[in-house]
């Protein structure tokens, strides 16, 4: 199994939407997914259901127990959060930060799924540290802010600190550019700023800004259904194909 995290500590960069969307491109080429939402938010819970049931609250694995994955969609299982999970952020204890990849490393999730798909909240706490612990790649989704590029280099240190000091093998798959306007010049100066620092680690594709995208997620619908022929929609396919290609390399 194969397992991804999608993180960035700075909130309003699409990590939920790149998420889902992923989730379901995954899904579309008949791999079995598993997603996981470490967000107290539940912002991805909400994109897949109104009302999260008790046994599949991720929570549970700080509780010593095991949460139940939920079918959600074709091939996709979730376990999610909701504001419940907050209250555990705060019990840094050592053996808490290695609970999600128990979990996943478990028979029961381990043995029957191709393919792990982490969301995680806008810090670099303890959720996110699991998500890292966890993963075998981190996807970095990016705005166009002035505080984006201060914003991945400490996180850039962090995944490496968290490598180093769990032996963890987390690999960086990418940095991408999300909720992008190409013509705004800031986006070209950050863009050329990026490529002279981290031009291996930067896809290619660029996820446009849409209100479409927050659209077809109220119907619970990655835009490529609603929408098949959109830039978005094209977009999320291309960036398939590059993670494909990047995690076979």
């Amino acid at each position: 199994m194969v397992k991804i995290v999608v993180a960035n500590q700075k909130g309003g960069v699409g990590k939920t939407t790149i998420a889902f969307h992923l989730v379901h491109l995954f899904a579309k080429s008949r791999q079995k997914v598993i997603t996981v939402d470490m967000d107290p938010q539940g912002n991805l819970t909400s994109c897949f259901l109104d009302e999260l049931p008790a046994e599949s609250n991720i929570k549970m694995i700080f509780e010593d127990t095991t949460p139940k994955p939920i079918s959600v969609a074709q091939n996709v299982d979730l376990i999610g959060s909701n504001i419940s999970l907050s209250k555990y952020e705060a019990d840094a204890k050592f053996a808490n930060f290695f609970r999600l990849r128990e979990l996943l490393e478990s028979p029961s999730i381990k043995n029957n799924y191709d393919i792990a798909l982490i969301d995680t909240p806008p810090s670099l706490g303890l959720f996110t540290s699991n998500a890292l612990i966890a993963s075998d790649y981190l996807i970095i989704p990016l705005d166009t802010s002035k505080f984006a590029l201060l914003g991945l280099e400490d996180l850039m240190d962090s995944a490496e600190k968290v490598r180093k000091s769990t032996g963890s093998t987390t690999k960086v798959l990418g940095i991408l550019f999300s909720t992008v306007q190409e013509r705004l010049v800031y986006y070209k100066q950050l863009h050329e700023k990026l490529e002279k620092k981290y031009k291996d680690y930067l896809f290619n594709t660029n996820i446009p800004q849409t209100v479409l995208l927050k659209e077809a997620i109220s119907l619970k619908k990655p835009i490529f259904e609603t929408h098949p022929e959109h830039k978005a929609s094209k977009a999320f396919e291309e960036l398939y194909e590059e993670l494909k290609i990047r995690m076979n390399a």
